[in-house]
């Protein structure tokens, strides 16, 4: 059966209206703090994938951190993976939003070139912001399962995935207000100090590969609120990388330069984050994004745009002609949380020799590489320069093995084994080790007449072939 909103009033009244969706649900078994059934109380414990919100980043200081919903969500029930995390935000009125998420294997190698549907006005959630992700509009959330809208988005190289937030035209269109400002960003939400859905104005995201048990997710809710007399101007402020993700593990940091590698070829999202000293966002802020800056010696041959409402981007091409110019320039404007989100696409087809770690020093000679860098307008801007490096993966071919006869000849063919051993047996002829030392291996065995079995054997594969030798 399914748990109705009714039903869900059991738990508490702030828990039932941010609830989200509730699965279907039949056998005795139960958890012992659920209220509710839980026919298998592991189902959810081994997540298939991760999906991480990673732009806007948020902490205790700038978001409210739902441990309890987490909790009752994942330990008490069994309804969504193990791991799903539960942030709350305030936006303010008018602004635009790039969640930018990153998806994993369980193992956290990215999920690359991956669908990712972003569950808007999620049901059971009672959100009422009638918002646009990627220009299609969620509806409020129904009283169901069912959700405002699934907005279908794909992840890039390393499995990160943008979808454009844009703020409802009208708070009160579907029975809410737009509230005054918080006191503070971690302060309750008027949907949770109330009780009552209709004194706020909000919208819960979800972002789901394999399903609602199977993934291991973080929930979203933006709460808008009035923005009116808001300072949006900064004096000073620092520009960093939000996405990729990027630490010691994976990138060589510098002074003021943050150096990775990407595949030749390879398009990926980059998301640049604006702060204040303070640690606060420079919101709706104009900023310049200059590729390939000026002589800077970058030589990687790109196209570049910015992530625009419909969450695609036109690609402009950089100027490889110019090395006293920057070779192109995306002019726009920050979001809610500070972030500036495009697509850098490389378009050669020949780089760098593929590194042995991901921290691996970049080479002296023979580098491909992008030099880009953000500049917020009329603000002192203290930015890290993001410079890529593209290498040419190694391409590694598959092993095969074929047999074939000609007269009294048996031949095996081996291809793209070097130093590997292979046993090989035949009817009648001892059998033999062979370690191919070309691309292509040939090995040719003379036989009697009569019935032949060949056997090529190696790393638990075999090749078993009958021949009639006349």
């Amino acid at each position: 059966m399914t748990v109705s909103i009714k039903k869900l009033s059991a738990i508490t009244a702030t828990l039932m209206l941010s609830l989200v969706g509730v699965g279907a649900i039949s056998a005795p078994a139960q958890a012992a703090d659920c209220k509710y059934p839980v026919e298998n109380q592991a189902a959810n414990d081994n997540p298939k994938a991760n999906i991480r919100l990673i732009s806007p980043v948020l902490t205790d200081d700038n978001s409210i951190r739902r441990y309890d919903f987490e909790g009752s969500f994942t330990i008490d029930c069994d309804w969504f993976g193990v791991g799903m995390r539960f942030n709350q935000v305030y936006v303010p009125f008018g602004l635009t939003t790039n969640l930018t998420f990153q998806a994993t294997k369980p193992n956290g190698d990215p999920l690359a070139f991956t669908k990712v549907t972003l569950r808007a006005n999620k049901g059971y959630s009672s959100s009422n912001a009638a918002v646009r992700v990627n220009g299609i509009k969620a509806r409020p959330a129904p009283s169901t399962a069912a959700d405002g809208a699934n907005v279908i988005g794909t992840t890039d190289v390393n499995g990160n995935v943008t979808f454009v937030v844009q703020s409802p035209a009208d708070c009160e269109a579907y029975g809410g207000v737009l509230p005054a400002a918080p006191t503070s960003p971690s302060a309750d939400t008027p949907n949770d100090e109330n009780a009552d859905p209709a004194t706020d104005c909000f919208s819960q995201f979800l972002p789901s590969i394999t399903g609602e048990k199977t993934d291991s997710a973080d929930f979203i809710e933006l709460h808008y609120f009035n923005s009116t007399g808001l300072d949006y101007s900064a004096e000073e402020a620092n520009l960093s990388v939000a996405a990729p993700f990027l630490d010691d593990t994976n990138s060589i940091p510098g002074d003021g330069l943050l150096q990775t590698y990407a595949p030749v070829g390879s398009k990926q999202i980059v998301v640049f984050e604006a702060k204040r000293l303070d640690g606060s966002f420079v919101r709706n802020h104009p900023v310049k994004i200059k590729i390939n800056k000026a002589n800077s010696g970058a030589n990687a041959k790109l196209t570049a745009g910015l992530i625009g409402v419909t969450g695609s981007a036109i690609p402009l091409p950089a100027d490889a002609t110019k090395t006293a110019e920057d070779q192109l320039v995306l002019t726009g404007t920050t979001d809610a949380f500070g972030n500036v989100a495009f697509v850098l696409t490389n378009t050669d087809t020949a780089g760098e020799a593929k590194p042995a770690t991901k921290t691996t020093p970049v080479p002296t000679e023979g580098a491909v590489f992008a030099s880009i860098v953000g500049e917020l307008t009329g603000t002192t801007t203290n930015a890290i320069t993001y410079e890529p490096h593209f290498y040419k993966p190694v391409v590694v071919l598959p092993i095969t093995v074929s047999a074939t006869a000609s007269g009294k000849k048996i031949s095996v063919t081996i291809k793209n084994a070097i130093g590997k051993n292979f046993t090989v047996t035949i009817t009648g002829l001892k059998k033999v080790t062979v370690k191919p030392t070309k691309a292509t291996q040939v090995y040719t065995y003379t036989v009697t007449k009569g019935s032949k079995t060949v056997t090529v054997s190696a790393d638990g594969r075999t090749l078993t072939k009958k021949f009639s030798i006349k």
